[in-house]
């Protein structure tokens, strides 16, 4: 009895000591994620993601690794200019907590605070569309932070041409990882028409 006493008083104090930390938090002291919260706080969404606001986050969190392979001119083009850099960032958030055992393998559609929606799905681990997630529900108390190996682009799938028309007619909106000069040009064009 007395066991169960110490373990259940230890489970209670890792528990809430895990959710007394925000999203943002759980970004900032993961190592792997520098770069990306690097990035949040040079576009200034550190500071949305802190607010007392009244519903949580689902952040898709690209790893170092997604950043140091990321090719040269997507790092010239976009992540370094704060109006692309912003908006590309923009994608991988979402309102809302969906951790990997609200996701079924139905696929869903959720939308990011750029206002895209974002197709989720889980088959043995959680999907968005294209990519898997490497490491999934990372806990904070306004929210649960994803990590992805890849910097994400979501796109009406019209304008991807790995899709075949038959695909797009199911799936009008594609995300993948952000490679190609022809991806990095529809992104920076879709991001000057919208704003």
């Amino acid at each position: 009895m007395r066991k169960f006493l110490v373990f259940l008083c230890l489970t209670v104090f890792f528990t809430n000591k895990s959710y007394s930390k925000s999203v943002l938090d759980v970004v900032s002291e993961n190592k792997d994620l520098s770069i990306f919260y690097s990035y949040l706080q040079k576009t200034g969404l550190d500071r949305v993601l802190n607010k007392k606001l009244p519903w949580n986050w689902t952040i898709f969190a690209p790893n170092n690794k997604a950043f140091n392979n990321a090719p040269d001119i997507l790092e010239n083009e976009v992540l370094n200019d704060d109006f692309f850099s912003k908006n590309i960032f923009m994608d991988h958030i979402m309102t809302g907590h969906k951790t990997s055992l609200d996701v079924s393998e139905q696929i869903t559609t959720q939308i990011t605070v750029s206002n895209k929606p974002l197709q989720i799905y889980k088959s043995k681990k959680l999907h968005v569309k294209d990519m898997v997630v490497v490491k999934e529900n990372l806990i904070g108390n306004n929210g649960v932070v994803h990590i992805i190996d890849c910097i994400m682009f979501v796109q009406p799938s019209k304008d991807d041409d790995r899709v075949s028309d038959a695909i797009g007619k199911n799936f009008p909106i594609t995300s993948c990882c952000m490679q190609s000069e022809n991806e990095i040009s529809a992104f920076k064009n879709a991001a000057n028409q919208r704003y």
